[in-house]
């Protein structure tokens, strides 16, 4: 036992009391697969479905490719200094840790952007009326605008001509500009959920349709959260007696992952639901044909299902020019008789009389149908 410990390989991703940076590596990292995953079948069903891409698709698409660099950013962050210490730092990984985080801060203001405008360009693509259509575009320029302030804040938040470099000294009140931001981007998701749900209201559909699509769209509720408890989390980062800002960001960060790759899933919920629903179908949904079952049992098309349907309709159209079945010869040589013909020769005919008044008048009528019974009924109402 001893000897199998010894051989036993150090984690790659150590967990130490004095780095806790390989969770945000963990968790980014995962949450960059599904995003991918989501991104790509959205991608392909589109081009499935619709034999093309709009506007939201390539919008989508375009988030996913700034948000796999700010992946990036976040991982060579977390090995220079996320989840550390201050003093353990050098200065060099100090200084890759804070250009690393100020990058990955201006790309993430992109994917959050580019989720956003990806689901108003969906909607715009229904052709709504007037009213939708002129909300959708205000939208799409308030996005516009925040997007513009916010790199802009961002990017001059702290003294040139090193802007990465974070200290109570030369950069701006961060906790209130990153509050501001973040609650504007908040009110602008809830005006995007807003959007389609009105939209849903002013067309004929079924109520509980109504209901389903609009609950797509509201799953984007879920950023709202997520961003909340991200603001919470800045806290000891700006407020704590003794700042130690490389260690008290992992929380902030983990928090920012989560958000983004949320919006991205939740821009591509209302087609994902597309792809769901066509899995039902085939094998999955139970629905097996006559022809696979018997070809499956090893009677093909040429014994008895092609051949039974062709047989019963020459049956039909023979049994009353000849009063008794033929056999036939199916392509295996083995003599077939029209089973149908058999119970027509041998069938017994019976008669049901009765009487029918009718304004004083009587009228007899009289109906024969076929049967198998050997016992003959005859009644006669009056």
């Amino acid at each position: 036992m001893s000897t199998r410990r010894e051989g036993l390989l150090p984690p790659l991703l150590p967990v130490t009391a004095d780095d806790h940076g390989a969770w945000v590596i963990v968790v980014s990292t995962i949450l960059l697969i599904i995003t991918a995953l989501a991104t790509t079948v959205t991608f392909i069903s589109r081009i499935r479905i619709l034999r093309k891409l709009s506007w939201s698709d390539s919008v989508v698409f375009l988030s996913l490719f700034f948000f796999i660099p700010q992946t990036v950013c976040i991982n060579i962050a977390s090995f220079h200094g996320i989840g550390k210490h201050r003093h353990a730092l050098s200065d060099p990984s100090f200084e890759v840790y804070s250009k690393t985080v100020f990058a990955s801060q201006l790309l993430a203001v992109v994917v959050l952007s580019c989720s956003k405008t990806a689901v108003v360009l969906l909607v715009l693509s229904l052709q709504p009326f007037e009213k939708i259509t002129f909300a959708c575009k205000s939208i799409l320029g308030m996005i516009a605008a925040w997007t513009l302030a916010s790199l802009v804040a961002l990017g001059t938040q702290c003294n040139h001509p090193r802007p990465w470099i974070s200290s109570p000294d030369r950069c701006v009140n961060q906790y209130a500009l990153y509050i501001s931001l973040g609650a504007i981007h908040m009110i602008l998701d809830l005006s995007i959920i807003a959007l389609p749900m009105t939209l849903l209201h002013q067309v004929q559909i079924i109520q509980w349709k109504r209901h389903q699509i609009s609950a797509l769209f509201a799953t984007r509720i879920l950023v709202m959260a997520l961003t909340i408890a991200g603001l919470r989390s800045l806290h000891p980062i700006f407020k704590s007696k003794h700042p130690d800002r490389p260690w008290h960001m992992v929380m902030p960060a983990i928090w920012l992952q989560l958000i983004l790759s949320s919006s991205i899933l939740c821009t591509c919920i209302p087609t994902l639901k597309r792809v769901l629903a066509d899995l039902q179908t085939g094998m999955m949904a139970g629905a097996v044909s006559e022809f696979f079952e018997q070809s499956v049992s090893g009677h093909t098309n040429t014994g008895s299902h092609s051949g039974s349907k062709s047989d019963s309709g020459i049956g039909r159209g023979s049994a009353s020019s000849t009063p008794h079945s033929r056999p036939r010869r199916d392509s295996t040589g083995v003599e077939r008789v029209d089973s149908q013909a058999i119970l027509r020769d041998h069938a017994i005919v019976q008669t049901i009389d009765y009487e029918v008044r009718y304004d004083g008048k009587p009228t007899r009528v009289s109906s024969h149908y076929e049967s198998d019974s050997s016992i003959h009924m005859d009644s006669d109402t009056r």
